[in-house]
């Protein structure tokens, strides 16, 4: 081992002296993370490597990174394929794919995984998303139609995919889908140079509806002054209650305001108006999580889930009610399904721990505490757990930090 990686690894060595559970893997992830952050990628390849092990799912993903930021796209996709075949139904290592291929001009692996990503969660918004974008880029507008419309159908507000559609649907001279979709636009951003220069293409010199593009403008500039009870009575003046637009953005500047209880309502009217967009029913439960009914949250989030069943933001947050509640069966069941798609997301490693912890699985909720540090290795949740030598349960939940 070379001078610098020795000294490395004793520096990380002595930060985790005192945890007996702590073992070379974890020294090594900790000093290889050191030289990644100096640019050090060839220091931090050669780190890893010293570990002798081509078989590990979590090191054969950090190499294929790695071999990423240092340019060597080829032994970045390798690994990466590697990494695919060790975790076939995980998303994870198909998002890594898609880094050295992007690097490498390779688009047609690159559809290929998404694709293969989208059989295991079909409606990512990221990945139809990128299709999207792909197809558009490339002419294709007949294909690039279809990912951006799943998109919009789960987030009718979203800006970008709106107005991507709105632009693919010009190409294929589909005017009035077009105008639909600028006019969206208008109302998220009322002076959207895109969305105009769109409207103007098609001899449209002005929105749909003027008045409720002047009373979104209205609102906007004064919620940029903090005034959100103003802004909501700037959109009650246009009040439509078949709005989706205006009862989502009232839902979310009666929250801003406070005023929970008013913003659960109009996330409600806008979900009744989509049933089928998620978007809504998330918003639903950030006013719900400020009132603190346990019960209502985990119903918007179950609902939000019967629409998108590998919402990993969803799964994660229903895991968190599950142990906040000691459900440590149900929370385990959530934070699982969440690391089968992202074996190596550290709030659910750390969470699947915790909950391993207190179910008395003292050997799992080691293991579980030492992959997180090689993720993050000054995670001082995991320190703690590591701390507690006999992982003897203790009367308090400890304090819990996110990454």
């Amino acid at each position: 081992m070379k001078k610098s990686q020795a000294i490395l690894l004793l520096t990380a060595g002595l930060f985790y002296s005192s945890f007996a559970q702590s073992d070379k893997r974890v020294l090594t992830f900790a000093a290889s993370i050191e030289q990644e952050k100096k640019s050090d990628f060839l220091g931090a390849i050669e780190t890893m490597k010293s570990l002798n092990d081509t078989v590990s799912y979590d090191i054969t993903l950090r190499l294929g990174w790695l071999y990423y930021k240092a340019g060597l796209t080829a032994k970045s996709l390798a690994l990466y394929t590697n990494a695919i075949k060790i975790k076939p139904q995980a998303i994870e290592p198909r998002y890594g794919y898609s880094f050295p291929a992007y690097l490498a001009g390779d688009y047609k692996d690159l559809i290929e995984q998404d694709n293969k990503i989208l059989e295991i969660d079909p409606k990512n918004k990221i990945v139809n998303a990128n299709l999207g974008l792909i197809y558009y880029y490339k002419k294709d507008y007949t294909k690039a139609i279809p990912y951006f419309e799943k998109v919009v159908s789960l987030y009718p507000f979203d800006y970008d995919n709106n107005l991507m559609l709105a632009w693919s649907y010009l190409k294929l001279s589909k005017n009035d889908s077009a105008e639909q979709c600028f006019n969206t636009i208008l109302l998220y951003s009322p002076k959207d140079v895109s969305a105009l220069d769109g409207l103007s293409t098609i001899k449209k010199t002005q929105a749909i509806n003027g008045i409720m593009n002047a009373g979104f403008l209205k609102s906007y500039e004064l919620s940029e002054k903090s005034d959100y009870k103003g802004a909501s009575t700037a959109l009650l003046e246009i009040y439509d209650k078949d709005s989706y637009a205006i009862n989502l953005r009232l839902g979310w500047l009666n929250y801003l305001a406070g005023l929970q209880k008013e913003s659960v309502n109009y996330y409600k009217i806008a979900a009744t108006l989509r049933p089928q967009a998620l978007e809504a029913k998330l918003g639903c439960a950030i006013p719900a999580e400020v009132l603190g009914n346990k019960n209502d949250l985990k119903a918007h989030y179950e609902s939000a889930l019967s629409i998108d069943p590998h919402n990993t933001y969803v799964i994660y947050k229903l895991g968190m009610i599950a142990y906040d509640q000691k459900d440590y069966a149900a929370a385990k069941a959530h934070f699982e399904k969440l690391l089968n798609l992202y074996p190596c997301d550290t709030d659910g490693l750390l969470m699947l721990a915790w909950t391993n912890y207190y179910l008395g699985k003292t050997t799992e909720s080691i293991s579980l505490f030492n992959k997180v540090l090689c993720l993050s290795p000054s995670n001082e949740s995991a320190i703690y757990g590591l701390s507690l030598k006999t992982l003897e349960k203790t009367k308090n939940t400890p304090v819990l930090k996110a990454k």
